[in-house]
């Protein structure tokens, strides 16, 4: 009797999403390889860090072992404190239950453990080795190493998971410009990480600074130890190392000051910060489709979004979990090779996460005005203390937009066009009341609107 074929994926980048596929492929008993550009001692280091809040929607996607281990190792955050310009703190809740939650963990910290577990599951991980070149026919990715030498690898399914700037993406992109489109936009804003003493802070929430245009934000880590970043616009000239308006050490310690007077005390060495260290650039790339015959994008190389939602991570491991889910349904790691059915399996894959991509960007890039200046309005604060007890009263009518994106697996474009119906029929309803003292009565008119038996579940195939 003949041996059956055994399965090949080639993954292009072992960073935690490619590792997260690599491990849910290998227990379905596909072989493995991942290919990474950098070597295995190489470390991030670019002062423009910030961890990686994980949620239930992503979470979901690891098994359950991987799930505990990363609780042992982050941080369970449960709302975000708001320092405001008065000194006064506030705090808003994430959800309304304890498993709304995030797991701030440092990026370093889930590399290391989902590479582990891959490396446990029987993947192979090479580094050294950068993708210059994409064959989609075969599939194929031509590699060279640290010595410049080049040589293609072939598996049954290739697989980009190599980030923003994606090697493979811009090849497929390159050899089939009329099969894939991208679209690459920065933003105003930049990033860079402070180095900000813990002190007194509370470990339990998400710390944040809210100033208009700008924002500080200090994640707690298990160590009692922050990782802070400040978010502000950049100047118009890219070349400049600095943010607009900061010139000299002297400058940014002044800043920091009068914006931040509350911890500016333990900010020791931000004017050292922020003028050594070039901020980071913020960019949106989208494209379409994820896919283009046997070679597939997975993550951020086939969406990169803007950090406000804390979703990246998150929307990533849901594609390698849908990936993986319909591999398996196409019982991929099973059959005769067959091309068709590996086709099939991505461009299902390709038109179910094409759409909740596109929404997340644009879900991203709008929480960028809450975060930076909306947490700070007691008008939006009433409104969302509405929404929470609309929630609390008749979830089966209404969930909460952060609610419906972070705690569930409701498609991110469904999560989306829901909470654009819902909120198109409450700010009808709140016009110009006071909405704190008139909530009992537009909750019963929000409820009288949609008539006894509405279910929101409608709304996701309407």
């Amino acid at each position: 009797m003949a041996e059956l074929h055994r399965r090949s994926v080639a993954v292009i980048g072992a960073g935690p999403v490619g590792c997260a596929l690599a491990l849910l492929l290998r227990r379905q008993g596909v072989d493995v390889d991942v290919y990474e550009r950098e070597t295995e001692s190489a470390g991030s280091g670019s002062g423009n860090s910030f961890n990686l809040t994980l949620t239930l929607r992503g979470l979901s996607c690891l098994p359950r072992s991987v799930q505990r281990r990363l609780y042992l190792q982050g941080a369970v955050l449960g709302k975000r404190v708001i320092h405001h310009r008065d000194g006064a703190i506030s705090t808003q809740p994430y959800g309304t239950s304890d498993t709304h939650h995030l797991l701030s963990i440092p990026r370093r910290v889930l590399q290391d453990t989902l590479r582990d577990q891959a490396l446990r599951a029987g993947a192979r991980i090479h580094y050294g080795r950068a993708c210059v070149g994409v064959d989609t026919g075969r599939p194929a990715a031509l590699l060279r190493d640290s010595g410049g030498a080049t040589a293609w690898v072939t598996a049954d399914l290739l697989v980009g998971c190599d980030g923003a700037g994606s090697a493979v993406r811009d090849a497929l992109a390159a050899a089939h410009p009329g099969d894939l489109w991208v679209r690459r936009r920065t933003i105003a804003h930049g990033h860079a990480e402070i180095t900000m003493d813990y002190g007194d802070a509370d470990p339990t929430g998400m710390h944040l600074w809210p100033r208009g245009d700008h924002f500080l934000q200090a994640q707690p880590n298990r160590d009692r130890t922050f990782t802070t970043s400040l978010f502000k616009p950049l100047t118009d000239d890219a070349s400049r190392p600095h943010f607009a308006g900061l010139p000299s050490a002297d400058a940014v310690s002044r800043y920091c000051a009068a914006e931040f007077p509350d911890v500016f005390g333990r900010m020791a060495g931000v004017g050292k910060d922020l003028t050594a260290r070039r901020p980071g650039r913020l960019r949106i790339v989208d494209c379409a489709p994820y896919h283009h015959r046997r070679t597939v994008l997975v993550g951020d190389a086939a969406h990169t979004v803007v950090p406000f939602f804390g979703q990246g991570i998150n929307c990533s491991f849901e594609d390698a979990a849908t990936l993986a889910g319909l591999l398996e349904k196409f019982r991929f790691a099973r059959r005769e090779e067959d091309e068709t059915l590996v086709e099939a399996a991505v461009g299902e894959y390709s038109d179910v996460r094409v759409k909740a991509g596109h929404a997340l960007a644009e879900l991203s890039l709008r929480n960028l005005e809450e975060l930076s200046d909306h947490v700070n309005s007691l008008a939006f604060l009433d409104r969302r203390a509405l929404e929470r007890r609309l929630h609390e009263l008749h979830p089966e009518l209404f969930t909460p937009l952060y609610q419906l994106v972070a705690f569930t697996n409701v498609p991110y474009d469904v999560a989306q066009r829901m909470h654009g119906e819902f909120s198109a029929v409450l700010d009808s309803l709140c016009g110009k009341r006071d909405v704190r003292r008139e909530r009992d009565a537009i909750i019963g008119e929000f409820v009288a609107a949609y008539g006894p038996g509405f279910s929101a579940g409608k709304l996701r195939t309407g």
